[in-house]
């Protein structure tokens, strides 16, 4: 099977590259242009990308950037020019060989067509669904490594958070909540036609060789593609719009449209931006203290790393460790794509260069892609292959805790707790050796690792090479019938290296140094056959589709993990001792069948119903319940066209749709799989996996309701989109903990259910447009709430990742939030009070009960765009808005404990308030204690100085209240900034040579407004995967975000 799998792979591989070879060939060699014109607007401004096709065939073209067309055409055929936002227009050709146009604008956008599933494009009035979508203009303006940033505050109802301000940093993003408690609740991303893996694959895992997921920066697979190639992105929110794509779609679908070639000469177009990027939130920190403690009798040492010393005098320098240690990143940024085409047959070829030098020294991400898009007619038949390559390098370093089993700390943790009395740039001596601030006084696996140490000695990188590409073949039958055929693959191979210099503060058995690597081979394959039937009958249109799809999946993840090098400065395996050499594999296939339909019916231009099913068949359920169906119906209402034509009412439409879908599990869950855990190069042969398979697991089901109502106003002014909907994901598959007398730590089980409601509203105004200027402006709101409930009895709380700071996790609840932080807290009376010890006043707490102490899903958020147009300057803006959604300060949590954190500085008397047991009539009484720095205690007969108890009163007890280092945040932040010019035609014409000229600047995150007293807000601890809830709110000695200013050029020749 393996055999003919790879086989299977190659065959396409080399498919791919003979029709890329084809198509090119065909498109370049073929036939003069007769027809030729330009279109303008009103305002005399040329159009590019506008539409001309031959009225009743498929020969079309496209405008250049000058406006101007060429299209072979009968003298006596009829011209069809359409645009987004333009009225369309029909013109008689009748012998002409020259055609100008002015196209008026068209604000009400009727006819407007919109990518839904599988590729489809319909009049957005017939869906009965809300869709978004965003064009390649509106992502260049927002441009960065990871296209998932362009979607922040411009599409209601989606969430996209990024994970830090690393170099090749990723980014998750949820739509309208999440459907499942434990599985990825990232949406379904597709590239022409082809599903496109978004995971963040890690190779390390805490149980292998310690890495965690927050321990350092992990990219996500989107980022392989380069946003210039993109044309347009359309996000479908609900069941409803999503469910012809089968199990993987429940989370909602990001369809990705790229650039495609159009009929008239071939086009170059190059563009160049060089940015630079900063810190934009530095973490609070105390500017008065030293390092030092002083200890229950009052003795000082600086015998600590802690800053619990004495005042800075005037003699004392103060180092300003954190600010210093950060760079400014810079980013070179290259692409360029040629394009043409004739009547038959166009072509797209691009090739780019991303470079990024990180704020961080000796990190930075680097890619290079390459794209062909490419379609060729022999009459009714049409051919079309794309094919894209890209290859990533990301260089980064542990930035945090993550050697589980190893020690060690990361470089922000160590940074955001050093003293600002030591110079941390200290990291070596003069002699080059290794500069330990305690040397001879305590173990090395005892020292704090200095950054500098972590930045410059180890070393972590990780390579990603990644192939896809689609066959596509259609054919016209009759006017009524066609057909069309779609095969695809999808296949990386991402390389992890991580190297632990010798002589590291890490366990002994591991100061020899440590070497990891790990190897993710994915590789996916999909075979899609549609038949597409219309039919109008009277005032009724009808169309029938049906088809038919095969996907495999096949994922391989290869580790070696070995320490201690037996001679020194000769880093590989083969230094390594076999008893220090560990390995795993694992290997996991999933085969997904599906046959599906959709019946769409339209009366005039008024009624329209859609109604779809799509039955599955998967490998990764058990026989008796591997087949599941899940249907859809949605329809739309426009009722201002059973309305008296007025001027104020333009458009208005009512929308509902209801819908069904499935998701099954992961490989192998429905059986107990055998695994080689941290096995000897030897062999030691194999066991149970952790997890006990379960071989009566039912598919995860969602159930969505959707009711939407559109509106617009005086010819397309002012307009607004308003939905409601609420999601039930019911059938969970979970695994709880299993008793240790099973031989199992875990077992998957259907339990658990989830519910999200939510309401979406989109706002868009057009208040001025006149000859010269136009001012556009759009405003998306949307809050959600998501609930668990039905967990197993006694299960009260859910984790989903592996990370804890300050008795603070993420977390959901059963009969409560999905969205959840579990933590510790004080203990309380009846009133409220906080209850003290009688004998030293400080708070008692129940530190080993969970509860839910914050909930972070925000209460609404938005983003405000607008956009404003004179002559040929552009300028446009977007805020982004957040109201409420709490989020844990673990960096100030920790930086408190290390006595850095602004929150530390008041330590020259401490008082604590509340009740406290007397021992002696056992009732609960006011209590009230206040110590003095300098002064000394008895308490309980032992003597206790000032400073030390106001010390552990902030290291110990007040993190015990997990709620101090929660704040319910607001945010208002200019998400971007985008100034361009367009050098004008007229000049432009004086010359043969360049087309076109556009020179940009732009800006990000240049301003943020918030309550939050941590760093930048949107942080993810645990990086861009999303399992469950994932770890989004969690901020914990994280890598700052950055603000950033870009300059740019763009050449058409």
């Amino acid at each position: 099977m393996y055999v003919s799998h790879k086989l299977t792979v190659r065959c396409m591989r080399f498919m791919l590259s003979v029709f890329a070879l084809v198509l090119l060939t065909g498109t370049l060699f073929a036939q003069n242009i007769k027809v030729t014109g330009k279109v303008i607007d009103k305002t005399n401004l040329p159009l590019m990308g506008v539409s001309v096709m031959v009225e009743g065939t498929r020969t079309g073209a496209a405008t250049e950037l000058d406006g101007s067309f060429s299209i072979n055409a009968p003298g006596n055929a009829v011209l069809v020019f359409s645009a987004i936002g333009m009225k369309s227009e029909r013109v008689p050709i009748n012998n002409r060989i020259i055609i100008n146009l002015t196209m008026e604008e068209d604000a009400l956008l009727l006819d407007e067509l919109v990518v839904t599933a599988l590729g489809i494009k319909r009049e957005r009035k017939a869906l009965g669904y809300a869709v978004q979508d965003i064009k390649s203009d509106e992502i260049l303006k927002n441009k960065t490594s990871n296209i998932l940033n362009s979607l922040s505050g411009k599409i209601a109802g989606v969430n996209v958070t990024q994970s830090s301000g690393s170099a090749g940093a990723g980014a998750q993003i949820i739509i309208r909540g999440g459907t499942s408690l434990e599985r990825d609740n990232q949406p379904l991303f597709v590239v022409d036609g082809i599903i496109y893996d978004n995971s963040t694959p890690i190779g390390g895992n805490s149980g292998f060789d310690g890495a965690t997921r927050g321990a350092t920066t992990n990219s996500n697979r989107i980022m392989d593609i380069n946003p210039e190639d993109i044309e347009n992105m359309s996000v479908l929110k609900g069941p409803a719009a999503t469910a012809l794509y089968g199990s993987k779609a429940a989370p909602g679908v990001i369809l990705i449209t790229t650039k495609k070639g159009a009929e008239g000469a071939t086009r170059v177009t190059f563009s160049s931006k060089l940015s630079t990027s900063w810190v934009n939130r530095f973490p609070e920190q105390q500017d008065m203290y030293k390092r030092g403690m002083y200890n229950q009798v009052g003795i000082f040492s600086d015998y600590t790393t802690q800053s619990w010393g004495d005042k800075f005098s005037g003699s004392n320098k103060m180092y300003n460790n954190i600010e210093d240690f950060f760079q400014s990143g810079v980013v070179y940024d290259n692409s360029v794509n040629v394009s043409g085409g004739t009547k038959n047959g166009t072509f797209f070829l691009s090739a780019s260069r991303f470079d990024q030098e990180g704020i961080i020294q000796e990190t930075g991400f680097s890619k290079n892609t390459f794209r062909f898009n490419g379609d060729q007619k022999f009459g009714k038949f049409t051919v079309g292959a794309n094919v894209a390559y890209s290859s990533a390098l990301t260089d980064k370093t542990l930035t945090t805790d993550g050697l589980w089993g190893g020690g060690g700390n990361g470089a922000m943790t160590a940074l955001y707790g050093w003293a600002r009395s030591e110079d941390i740039t200290k990291y070596l001596k003069d002699d080059g050796t290794k500069y330990r601030m305690f040397e001879g006084l305590q173990p090395l696996s005892s020292d704090v690792e200095n950054p500098y140490w972590i930045i410059n000695k180890n070393k972590m990188y990780d390579e990603n090479k990644r192939l896809t590409g689609s066959i596509n073949a259609s054919f016209n039958v009759t006017d009524w019938f066609d057909i069309s055929y779609r095969a695809g693959i999808d296949t990386y191979n991402k390389f992890e290296y991580t190297f632990i210099a010798p002589g590291g503060a890490v366990r002994e058995t591991y100061q020899g140094g440590r070497l990891s690597h790990a190897t993710t081979n994915y590789e996916y394959i999909s075979s899609n056959l549609m038949m597409n039937f219309k039919k109008k009958i009277s005032d009724f249109d009808l169309n029938l589709l049906i088809g038919q799809s095969i996907e495999d999946t096949k994922v391989k993840n290869d580790g070696m993990h070995g320490y201690n090098f037996i001679t020194p400065g000769f880093y590989s395996f083969g230094n390594i001792n076999n008893v220090d050499k560990f390995s795993q594999t694992t290997l996991s296939q999933r085969r997904l069948m599906g046959v599906y339909g959709e019946f769409r019916a339209a009366y005039k231009s008024i009624a329209y119903l859609t109604v779809t099913g799509r039955n599955d068949w998967t490998s990764t359920l058990p026989k008796e319940d591997w087949s599941y169906f899940y249907p859809s119906v949605g329809g739309s209402l426009v009722f201002s066209e059973l309305l008296p034509k007025n001027d104020v009412l333009s458009f208005a439409k009512i929308r509902g749709s209801w819908a069904r879908v499935g998701k099954d599990t992961s490989p192998y869950a429905t059986s107990t799989v055998l695994w080689a855990p941290r096995t000897f190069l030897a062999g030691t042969g194999v066991g149970n996996n952790w997890t006990r398979g379960n071989p009566y697991l039912m598919p995860e089901i969602t159930e969505s309701i959707e009711a939407g109502l559109e509106a617009r106003f005086f010819n397309g002014r002012l307009g607004f989109d308003f939905t409601y909907y609420q999601n039930e994901s019911k059938n969970q598959i979970t695994t709880p903990r299993l008793g240790q007398s099973t031989g199992y730590i875990l077992l998957s089980v259907n339990v658990g259910r989830i519910v999200n409601k939510g309401m979406e509203l989109s706002l868009n105004a057009i208040p001025v447009q006149n000859k010269n200027f136009t001012w556009d402006m759009t405003l998306n709101l949307a809050g959600n709430r998501g609930t668990v409930s039905g967990l197993l009895t006694g299960q009260d709380v859910l984790y989903v990742t592996d990370v804890q700071y300050g008795n603070a996790k993420a977390a959901s609840f059963n009969n409560g939030v999905f969205f959840g932080i579990s933590g510790s807290t004080w203990r309380r009376d009846d009133a409220g009070k906080v209850i003290m010890d009688w004998n030293t006043g400080m708070p008692l707490s129940d530190n080993l009960t969970t509860k839910m102490v914050g909930d972070r899903e925000a209460t609404f958020t938005g983003g405000f765009n607008n956009s404003f147009q004179y002559k040929n300057f552009n300028l446009s803006f977007l805020l982004d808005i957040r109201v409420g959604g709490d989020i844990f300060n673990g960096t100030d949590y920790y930086m408190t404990m290390a006595g850095m954190s602004k929150r530390s500085m008041d330590r020259e008397s401490l008082t604590v308030s509340g009740v406290s047991l007397n021992p002696a009539t056992q009732a609960l009484e006011p209590k009230t204690v206040t110590y003095k720095a300098n002064e000394s205690y008895t308490i309980a007969g032992v003597q206790n100085y000032g400073s030390d108890i106001i010390r552990k009163y902030w290291a110990q007890y007040h993190p015990l209240e997990t709620a101090n280092y929660i704040t319910k945040t607001n945010w208002l932040r200019l998400r971007s900034v985008y100034l361009s010019y367009t050098l004008p035609q007229d000049i432009i014409k004086k010359q043969n040579i360049i087309k076109g000229l556009t020179v940009t600047l732009q800006g990000t995150n240049l301003w943020l407004l918030t309550n939050y007293k941590g760093m930048d807000p949107e942080t993810s601890v645990a990086g861009s995967g999303v399992i469950g809830s994932s770890s989004a709110g969690i901020d914990y000695a994280g890598v700052p975000a950055t603000a950033g200013m870009s300059v740019g050029l763009n050449l058409t020749f």
